[in-house]
């Protein structure tokens, strides 16, 4: 990381849009507190300003760490014949496209959105070099830059599209999050809109959890009720769309089918 942190990029970003860089100390202590979830690879986190990525890149380091230690640990019982070059590659892969797929930001700035992305895109890239010890595969780079693309979004998370005063931002009724689930080596992918994320696993609660659903026009269209063991009723968030699986070396390649 860079040795000298730059926290204000301009005061003109700070005057218009409030934009001040989180140091790395700060991001540290704060995702010490949460430090169980950031070692969990599949475990997901928003950041909802996310600037050029100052909490993104060590959620990435973090959970890149982990699988560098689960591979250490393996090649420790390995034989030496075992050890061919790239053997860790068919490991590593699905496990850090898991991990980078888990990471999602938002911020009103299309700079700072490009910045964010770049800045994971080069880590994960360089991180697979020096782990794997071998050239990152193109289909993977592609994987890891499609992944970005539809994590890392320009848009206003606290105002819906009539309220936005950015031109040319979307509301957050208007943005577009993907799910990534694992299974095996595939990927399922799932898109939902972000106004309604946070219906997942609410509780049903009459007349109030239609007025607190301010962005999803039609409730039924927004999500589904299903009832618990216990006969309480909870609100999932219907998809937008729903792909198939997809083996992770062709997610850019089948990702908009």
């Amino acid at each position: 990381m860079e040795n000298k942190e730059k926290q204000v990029i301009s005061r003109k970003r700070v005057t218009d849009h409030g934009e001040v860089l989180t140091a790395r100390r700060e991001v540290e202590a704060m995702l010490d507190l949460v430090k169980q979830e950031t070692e969990r690879i599949e475990s997901r986190f928003l950041e909802p300003a996310c600037g050029n990525g100052n909490f993104l890149i060590a959620i990435l380091e973090r959970k890149l760490s982990v699988i560098e230690r689960k591979l250490a640990r393996q090649e420790k019982h390995l034989k030496k014949a075992e050890k061919r070059p790239g053997w860790k590659a068919p490991l590593y892969e699905p496990d850090s496209l898991l991990a980078l797929s888990s990471i999602y930001g938002i911020d009103i700035l299309q700079d700072s959105i490009d910045a964010a992305k770049e800045r994971l895109l080069t880590y994960f890239t360089e991180s697979y070099q020096r782990i794997v010890e071998k050239e990152i595969p193109q289909e993977v780079f592609a994987a890891a830059k499609f992944i970005l693309d539809k994590n890392i979004l320009l848009g206003d998370a606290i105002n819906p599209q009539k309220d936005v005063t950015v031109p040319g931002v979307p509301g957050l009724d208007q943005i577009i999050f993907t799910e990534w689930s694992r299974i095996g080596n595939d990927f399922k992918r799932r898109e939902f809109r972000y106004s309604t994320m946070y219906l997942d696993g609410s509780e049903t609660a009459g007349a109030s959890a239609a007025s607190d659903d301010l962005f999803a026009g039609d409730k039924s269209a927004a999500h589904d009720v299903f009832k618990t063991d216990t006969g309480n009723e909870i609100m999932k968030p219907t998809p937008v769309r729903d792909f198939p699986l997809t083996h992770y070396t062709k997610i850019s390649m089948k990702g908009e089918l």
